[in-house]
Formats: structure tokens, C-alpha cells, sequence
């Protein structure tokens, strides 16, 4: 199975970027079905917040923000993240 692409979207006025990252479990396998993303906001002075996401669930985000005009600013998919999705909120 091939790997999803996980980008990095930015905001039309570059305030929030959102960023999708493949999860590497605690076993260092990487998950094919959960992933993280994690929201900055530039304005408030770069305050982060984090949640793990299933695979259909970040293909739904990724599509509503390409449709609200957000911009592909990078591709993360080599950049994976050690998180435990069973956490909710990461």
C-alpha cells in the first residue's frame, strides 16, 4: 500500500497553516490509517494545536481547506511524527 500525501496548507492571508504528518507508533511501524495534524496560528504568536486524525477523516479536511482556498505549501510525508492516536488530542 502506498503512502497518502500529508501536506502542509497555508491560509489565504497566511495566518493558520495546517500541517498533516504520517504517525510513527510507539513499535516504530508507521500507521497507515492515523495521522496528525497540527494547526498554528501565526496571529496569536504561533500557538499550536494538535490532534490525530483517521485517514478518511484528513481527506475530508484536506479537500474542505483546498475548497476554502488554502494553498499546498509543502508535502510532509517523509517527515513522520511518534504519536498514539488512542489519545484523541495529541
Amino acid at each position: 500500500m502506498s503512502r497518502l500525501q500529508t501536506p502542509q496548507l497555508t491560509s489565504k492571508d497566511g495566518n493558520m497553516i495546517v500541517d498533516f504528518y504520517p504517525i510513527k507508533t510507539p513499535y516504530g511501524d508507521i500507521s497507515q490509517e492515523w495521522y496528525l495534524k497540527v494547526l498554528t496560528f501565526k496571529a496569536a504568536g504561533n500557538q499550536m494545536s494538535k490532534k490525530c486524525l483517521n485517514r478518511i477523516e484528513m481527506l475530508l479536511e484536506i479537500r474542505e481547506r483546498v475548497a476554502m482556498g488554502y494553498t499546498e505549501t509543502r508535502d510532509n510525508s517523509n517527515l513522520p511524527q511518534l504519536a498514539n492516536p488512542m489519545y484523541g488530542a495529541c
